[in-house]
């Protein structure tokens, strides 16, 4: 049983460049944004992808979008892909914070949390590549927490946005096969 995943933060958002904290407040990509996920599809449109999962709030919704849509494949949502919650998530009438089972996770609950929905979605797709797209913190905790694990020093998460990290699940055991590919955002 082994299944290869490409895990991506979402696209950009206006709060992204306000420094606000989103959390679970489900605040829509930007203009800005909306061209990142149509460089993921570019980056991406050699590449066999065999599922989408993206978690439940939009703006990673939309920027898995175009690579659905250049596949031919149906976007699922996954709560557990959801970006951490934390006491210093903003609240917006507009942009109203969704319900979850904590008030606040602490980043052990977090690196669980993701564990299980990733490990999940591994054992249902043998032998095949998914595309995941989650939450920068999320996807910080997960990859830290494998990176402490792993013996190669020369390995290092720099959190870049719309990075393609790419991880290989294999009888149980998460393999980091390359992180922090970026150069495809300089597509126009």
């Amino acid at each position: 049983m082994s299944c290869r995943l490409i895990l991506v933060s979402h696209a950009l958002t206006q709060w992204n460049i306000e420094g606000r904290i989103q959390g679970h407040t489900d605040v829509p990509l930007n203009h800005e944004g909306e061209n990142m996920a149509q460089c993921l599809a570019k980056r991406l449109s050699h590449e066999t992808i065999h599922g989408i999962y993206t978690s439940d709030l939009k703006r990673a919704y939309q920027t898995a979008e175009p690579v659905a849509e250049q596949k031919s494949l149906s976007i699922i949502q996954e709560i557990g892909l959801r970006e951490g919650r934390s006491l210093n998530q903003e609240l917006s009438s507009a942009y109203p914070t969704l319900p979850f089972h904590k008030e606040v996770e602490t980043e052990a609950d977090l690196y669980l949390r993701m564990r299980g929905a990733l490990s999940n979605i591994a054992k249902h797709h043998d032998n095949q590549t998914i595309l995941v797209v989650s939450h920068g913190g999320a996807l910080e905790f997960f990859i830290k927490y494998l990176l402490e694990k792993d013996t190669s020093p020369s390995i290092k998460y720099q959190g870049i946005r719309m990075a393609l990290n790419r991880l290989q699940y294999k009888e149980g055991q998460w393999t980091i096969i390359h992180l922090n590919e970026n150069e495809f955002l300089n597509l126009k």
